[in-house]
């Protein structure tokens, strides 16, 4: 960028993740970077006594201010951050109330985000004794070297200037870099290497290769050491050469090339729809509202395709735990290598690389989950959101987006359409389908011309009675399992719930044993002989005694995956049973691996979270069972009906997706709620109208929009106090349309050490609103009480 020999400022935002500094910095720009420096490029910057990361926004001629500090390092020679994604973050920090550094740090890979080191640098030759032994060779240490009796000695050191405290800033990983091996000169005389065999059988091999050779793999052919490759390097007779290579995830895998199947007239319809939208540039927001098994995948797959002979590039996003390698592998085999694929089962190493696939525009498709939102694309031509109503599109922490919300953003940039899909959409989004606001197309029938929906019915645990304190299978369900194993057919089983017991409790005082951290019991994992907190990752060894009573009378209560998978085991001993939970699906591939087995058939009976419901496809499966359907139904979550029907619903659809028919058994304690009636009859549109009735009645969306503001802090009477604050600072400032609910406690009253109170607002037009509560934000910058907000509030657990 040449700026005519004028003095060059950039406006960059520091990593400091604190609303005080949530603002954009002056900095001169040195002469010998004024060419190299450009918006969307990383730098280090000097922030007080720090050297930290921080992003170039923009460059500019003029500043009022004085005294301006350089910057220091060019980290990026290409900007990571685009015009449009520089502008989403600085909009996303202003609706989310995040810092605009989280917001820019979301948008790039893990690998990329600065990591600090303390050193200490050595200035002086006249050192105390006690400091000059720490130093020894060498001008710089690492910080934590120091022993603690010396910090004293230190901080009096750098006051005289004879150490100085700096900041070493890195990627946490960086490139990929693997070694060829070639020679220097292809007319070598052979003959001086005749008494060193092996040096002389390297030269050889590399003569009769008319390709720089990849080092391991000659090294591993030959049988020779790295001793024998450094002498040939420094007798300069070959030379070695680094080329960046990626880490690919899917490198060992063959995905044969797939062509596009007959639609039915019903998906025609959609991707002709949208095709339409597509050319004529329209930022629509489609709701493709189809039944499981309608065929959603394959309408995507062809919608993409219609995008990608105009030359343009298409997002898909897939929520986490449905993005399953049978997902990412339809895609493969479709488009081949114009796809990258991004989700938390890849390694740090492997996103990185995907995401630079990205960035060079290598790719046209990314298939990822709620963060591939932000891939640096130049030309989007469509975005589409499967199971748009998955909770997952929610980040929970800072900065608290919604994915949906940002592709909206983006399409409004890119002027392209939008599809969200479903087969039980948010009722926010039918909501406004019906309204007119987004564009209903509809899928109506199994994609399979001879599938039909399984048939659906419930058990009545009331009526099953049971001699044990807990029954898991019903005679019924124990029954219809048994005969799909006689007929050779496959399981799922759905429980919600992981671990081996819910908790742990005193027979004879009734004590519960609780997370020290959390107000929550521990679970019971009984492959490790452990207790866990699944809020906070606490472990404890299994008491023998009550730590009240002293009792040795302590028992095991509820039931988790872990449980039923040894029931299961008792009582069909033939069967080959599978576990799918977080607990066997932590290790890389491991997800992937167990798929892929009962895919094999390799299992009779998968048992699992709510993992099984999404996005699996297996022709044999034709019975699903449901163990506690009851699990959220009631709990205080305004959303816990809408939740259930969507989980039962999808996991239902597990069942007869092919030509085998299925049977969906539903065990639960309330058959008579109008969740589990419309499960049966698998009717969304009565479930809809049901649900908006006690929305309507309660005061909750899609009536009201809602915005949270969650206050925490290690001492509960800090947090009363900093409540009453923020009580009365909300009902001055809010308009009177506006319904304040609060402070409450949510479910888990505290975690992590930390108590936590909530207020909720309701509210359908208040234009100051994120103003307010961001002002509100800058009161508890610092101090014992942490205040957060959410404008897309999805729980208050």
């Amino acid at each position: 960028m040449n700026w005519g020999g004028a003095k060059v400022i950039a406006e960059v935002v520091v990593d400091i993740k604190n609303k005080a500094v949530n603002k954009v910095f002056d900095y001169t720009v040195p002469e010998e970077l004024a060419h190299l420096i450009q918006p969307g490029v990383r730098v280090l910057v000097p922030f007080g006594p720090r050297t930290i990361m921080g992003f170039v926004i923009s460059l500019k001629e003029q500043t009022e201010l004085q005294n301006l500090r350089p910057i220091k390092e060019l980290i990026d020679v290409v900007p990571v951050l685009n015009d449009e994604l520089r502008e989403l973050g600085m909009s996303l920090s202003e609706e989310t109330g995040s810092t605009m550094i989280q917001c820019f740090e979301a948008m790039i890979p893990n690998a990329m985000r600065a990591k600090y080191k303390k050193k200490l640098l050595c200035l002086s030759d006249t050192l105390s004794p006690n400091l000059a032994s720490l130093f020894q060779n060498s001008r710089v240490i690492d910080y934590e070297q120091i022993p603690a009796n010396l910090l004293k000695e230190v901080k009096q050191a750098i006051e005289h200037k004879q150490v100085e405290l700096i900041y070493e800033v890195k990627d946490q990983l960086g490139k990929k870099m693997i070694k060829y091996i070639a020679l220097v000169d292809r007319n070598l005389d052979l003959s001086s290497f005749n008494r060193a065999a092996k040096q002389k059988q390297v030269l050889e091999y590399l003569i009769a290769q008319p390709n720089p050779v990849l080092k391991s793999q000659l090294m591993d052919e030959l049988q020779v050491t790295h001793a024998i490759m450094k002498t040939l390097v420094d007798k300069s007779v070959i030379k070695e050469i680094e080329v960046e290579a990626y880490r690919d995830p899917y490198a060992d895998v063959v995905h044969q090339q797939s062509k596009a199947l007959k639609l039915n007239q019903e998906q025609q319809v959609a991707v002709t729809t949208v095709a339409h939208a597509c050319e004529e540039n329209a930022c629509d927001i489609f709701l493709l509202h189809g039944i499981t098994g309608s065929g959603k995948t394959e309408v995507y797959l062809q919608m993409i395709e219609n995008v990608l002979v105009k030359g343009q590039q298409a997002i898909m996003l897939v929520p986490e735990i449905a993005l399953t390698p049978q997902i990412a592998g339809r895609f493969k085999s479709r488009f081949q290598n114009k796809v990258a694929v991004l989700h938390s089962a890849l390694s740090m190493g492997e996103k990185y690389d995907e995401w630079r696939k990205i960035l060079k525009q290598e790719v046209q498709i990314v298939v990822g989950a709620r963060s591939a939102i932000f891939a640096p694309f130049k030309d989007i031509g469509i975005i589409i959101i499967d199971e748009e109503h998955e909770a997952t599109y929610k980040q929970e922490e800072a900065p608290r987006y919604h994915a949906i919300e940002v592709a909206k953003q983006r399409a409004i940039t890119h002027r392209c359409p939008v599809v969200l899909g479903s087969a039980t959409p948010s009722l926010e989004s039918f909501a406004r389908a019906q309204k007119g606001v987004y564009r209903l197309l509809t899928l109506s029938k199994r994609a399979v011309s001879t599938a039909k929906l399984p048939t659906v019915k419930l058990i009545d645990m009331r009526q099953h009675s049971t001699v044990s304190d807990q029954m898991i299978l019903s005679d019924v369900l124990q029954e219809a399992i048994a005969k799909r194993l006689e007929r050779q057919e496959q399981v799922v089983l759905l429980l919600n719930r992981r671990g081996y017991s819910n908790f742990m409790q005193c027979r004879e005082c009734g004590e519960v044993v609780n997370c020290p951290n959390c107000d929550v019991s521990l679970t019971y994992h009984k492959p490790n002989q452990k207790l866990k907190c699944h809020y906070c990752g606490f472990e404890s060894f299994i008491l023998r005694r009550c730590p009240s009573c002293q009792s040795e009378e302590l028992r095991f209560f509820g039931l988790g995956t872990q449980k039923v998978e040894e029931y299961l085991q008792d009582q069909f001993r033939g069967a080959r049973i599978m576990r799918m939970d977080v607990d066997t699906t932590s290790k890389k591939g491991s997800h992937q691996e167990l798929i892929a087995a009962f895919e094999r058939k390799e299992a009779d009976i998968l048992i699992g979270t709510q993992m099984v419901g999404k996005g699996l496809d297996f022709p044999d499966v034709t019975l699903v069972g449901v163990l506690a359907a009851d699990l959220m139904l009631h709990l205080s979550d305004f959303k816990a009906a809408e939740r259930t029907f969507q989980l039962l619903t999808q996991v239902a659809g597990r069942a007869g997706r092919h030509e085998l028919e299925g049977e969906v058994l539903i065990q639960t304690y309330s058959p008579e709620h109008y969740v589990m009636k419309c499960v049966v009859e698998q009717n969304y549109h009565a479930f809809y109208v049901e649900e908006m009735k006690m929305r309507r009645r309660f005061g909750y969306p899609p009536y009201y929009y809602l915005a949270s503001v969650m206050i925490s802090s290690e001492e509960y009477n800090d947090l009363i106090m900093a409540c009453d604050k923020v009580n009365q600072y909300l009902r001055n400032q809010l308009g009177h349309s506006c319904i304040i609910v609060g402070p409450t406690m949510p479910y888990v009253g505290r975690i992590n050490q930390r108590f936590r109170m909530y207020f909720m607002i309701k509210y359908k037009q208040e234009p100051r609103l994120r103003a307010i509560l961001s002002q509100l934000l800058m009161y508890f910058q610092e101090g014992s009480v942490s205040l957060s907000l959410d404008f897309f509030p999805n729980q208050f657990n």
